[in-house]
């Protein structure tokens, strides 16, 4: 069976409005701010000439797409326990860095990024674990980015992270609304809806266990770990409903994120390391969107940083 006339030109039309505002306005969860990341555009060029291959395939390979785009999934047992070890071993990371065990600051424990932070730049990478891990049907993604703050200090940009009545304001489009729904010292009860816009557009409904607590005098730390992640579907319409956790699309199923906060003589450094569990690619499409979807968490997490360090600096 061919494809439909005209589905290609709707195809490439779409795609070019789309690509057009993936260039322009960043991906995922609270990006708003553009700052210097190296190569920053790539992921939406390699996705923009991923897609028209993808167009021109054999009709044996639309459903497959549409299957992609559409098509609801269920996150299997094997991939929920794989990614529970993983954070149980990034964990230990985090409590060895608190512990003194390790180099409290990742950015500054290596030469090329320390001189990278210095310059001003946001430095980024997948942490090292390994950075991505797949199971069958789900994909794992690690990255930690770091950036300095001149003129800020680590307790202004706890406060900016730890706001969540105000993460809206903050991060928007990204996060629709956020509130806190408990607090008991240093621990938080949070719920956050969030617009994920890719390609594709994703609304979740999520809740998050948040702990954020100062280690000295010139540091902080924070962890905050999803407790329910749910789609919804028609978000904003008299009719909206939410799909059961891990049963939806797959755009994000669970999600775990540390921080940590330092004072320094230039100034503030902060560092936000990322983990995040989605669905794997198709396997018809493995080969065109598996390096696409590996890159698109180091725009975001720049931008995060970013949007934080922004906000910090506003009087």
């Amino acid at each position: 069976m061919a494809l439909q006339p005209g589905w290609m030109a709707r195809f490439a039309s779409r795609s070019r409005a789309s690509f057009s505002q993936l260039a322009d306005s960043g991906l995922n969860y609270v990006i708003q701010t553009e700052h210097s990341v190296s190569h920053s555009a790539r992921p939406a060029q390699a996705l923009y000439r991923a897609l028209w291959i993808v167009a021109a395939l054999s009709a044996a390979q639309a459903p497959t797409l549409q299957a992609f785009q559409f098509g609801v999934v269920r996150m299997g047992e094997d991939v929920a326990a794989a990614f529970a070890d993983y954070v149980a071993a990034a964990d230990t990371q985090f409590e060895r860095r608190l512990a003194g065990d390790s180099p409290f600051l990742w950015g500054k424990q290596d030469q090329a990024r320390a001189k990278a932070l210095a310059r001003g730049n946001v430095v980024v990478d997948p942490t090292p674990i390994p950075n991505t891990r797949e199971t069958p049907g789900g994909l794992i993604h690690d990255w930690t980015g770091a950036l300095l703050v001149p003129h800020a200090d680590a307790e202004r940009l706890v406060a900016v992270v730890s706001a969540y009545d105000t993460h809206a304001d903050t991060y928007g489009p990204g996060v629709v609304h956020s509130r806190i729904l408990e607090r008991d010292g240093t621990k938080m009860r949070v719920a956050m809806r969030l617009l994920k816009k890719n390609v594709l557009t994703a609304v979740l409904e999520t809740e998050h266990a948040v702990e954020f607590d100062r280690l000295d005098s010139e540091r902080w730390w924070g962890r905050a770990a999803s407790t329910s992640i749910r789609e919804v579907v028609r978000g904003g319409k008299p009719d909206e409903s939410l799909r059961p956790p891990g049963h939806d699309r797959g755009f994000l199923w669970q999600m775990v994120v540390y921080w940590r906060f330092a004072d320094t003589p230039e100034g503030a450094v902060v560092e936000h390391r990322s983990i995040s569990l989605t669905r794997s690619p198709p396997k018809g499409l493995r080969w065109v969107l598996r390096p696409v979807l590996d890159g698109l968490p180091r725009r975001s997490l720049a931008n995060i940083l970013g949007t934080t360090s922004d906000a910090a600096l506003v009087p």
